[in-house]
């Protein structure tokens, strides 16, 4: 009975909200309970977003490069976290300072239906550009490249998506649509003269969707830059390098450069330089050269191998060879056929010569001028004074 008392007494002390401790006390439960409420509203929708979106989970793991999937639904959780805490803040403000509710409620209600809307049209869009994403990976078991494109298109309508939604969102708070899109135009006309830079990068993001250089996993170098593709989204093209360092490269940057597809072809051509010396047997060093790509079972025997000296330099005979691999074999089998020629070389006495200085000892000679020797006997006066007759 004494502990029913003690509790009824507590609800009357915490339900008297003119108090100030209970002001405070309920502030901060308010917004404890928005900010778990706004994190458990944004994870359930997140992971929604995730499926329609078709991610394989909610964040990249350690090495996998975070995609603009990945942003967006980031973004969408800030905006429902945003939205529960500042419910929070306006119950808090209604405590401690008095602001009246209905102008909060209004507020509420139309914020409320504004992110109901951006929610509802982000979900449309994540759903269509995975449709899209999808139709263009089933596209490209048949078509090398369609994946890359459906891909592109696949950003552009959930990014398109978001900016719809974005501005039904905003009609929720009064915004009229004809000023929204005379507001829309005029900043677009802003940010196009400000962001020249960005808007060239969309566009030749556009150009490489659709004329496909490269495409999702192709070796490639652009702008310099080495790496396997790993995204392709409108402003940028994502590189991963061997060293698993990530290279993000700007669209415009990559289409206005040299662009080179090493995975663009099936096969690839081996051209391997070779020195030796001299001295050596050169068709001795031909034989084994040819031998050893013949042996090896990832040289393909069409076209054929093609073994020759090509320059006779100033310390060596240069042996140029020439094969064909398959793309994939192409680094190992290098790596094996410079290996096996160094240690045929070594064991069939085939030097491979290397730069080196010849010093060269020349005698001594006395420059000094010569020296007119005379008899000690023989006298000779000076120039002018000769005796005469």
């Amino acid at each position: 009975m004494n502990f029913q008392q003690q509790l009824y007494d507590f609800q009357l002390w915490a339900m008297d909200f003119h108090g100030p401790t209970q002001k405070w006390m309920w502030s901060t439960i308010a917004l404890l309970l928005g900010y778990v409420i706004g994190l458990v509203i944004a994870r359930v929708l997140s992971f929604i977003a995730n499926k329609l979106s078709g991610l394989r989970q909610g964040k990249p793991t350690d090495g996998e490069p975070k995609t603009a999937d990945h942003v967006m639904v980031d973004i969408l959780g800030a905006l429902i976290r945003a939205l529960s805490l500042l419910i929070a803040c306006v119950i808090v403000a209604n405590l401690l300072f008095g602001y009246p509710l209905q102008q909060a409620e209004t507020l509420g209600i139309a914020s409320v239906r504004g992110l109901a809307i951006l929610v509802g049209v982000w979900f449309l869009g994540s759903w269509l550009g995975s449709r899209v994403r999808k139709f263009g990976q089933k596209l490209g078991r048949a078509n090398a490249g369609s994946e890359t494109l459906f891909t592109f298109l696949g950003a552009l309508v959930r990014f398109g998506a978001f900016a719809v939604g974005l501005i039904a969102a905003l009609q929720q708070f009064g915004f009229d649509t004809a000023s929204l899109l005379a507001i829309v135009g005029a900043a677009g006309l802003a940010i196009a003269l400000a962001l020249q830079d960005t808007l060239k990068a969309v566009a030749a993001g556009v150009v490489i969707a659709v004329f496909r250089p490269y495409k999702i996993g192709d070796v490639v170098r652009v702008a310099g830059q080495d790496g396997t593709v790993a995204d392709i989204t409108p402003f940028t093209t994502v590189l991963n390098t061997l060293d698993n360092r990530e290279v993000v490269v700007t669209n415009d940057k990559a289409w206005g450069d040299v662009i080179i597809n090493s995975s663009a072809r099936s096969l690839r051509r081996l051209d391997l330089l070779f020195s030796i010396d001299y001295d050596d047997d050169i068709d001795k060093a031909l034989r084994l050269i040819s031998d050893i790509l013949m042996k090896d079972s990832r040289i393909r025997s069409e076209p054929p191998i093609w073994v020759k000296v090509t320059d006779l330099a100033t310390s060596s005979v240069d042996i140029r060879a020439r094969a064909w691999v398959s793309n994939s074999d192409w680094w190992d089998a290098r790596c094996d056929t410079l290996r096996d020629v160094k240690l045929a070389f070594d064991h069939n006495g085939i030097t491979i010569p290397y730069p080196h200085q010849v010093h060269v000892d020349k005698p001594a000679h006395d420059r000094s001028p010569p020296q007119l020797q005379l008899a000690d006997d023989e006298f000779r006066p000076p120039r002018g004074l000769e005796p005469t007759d």
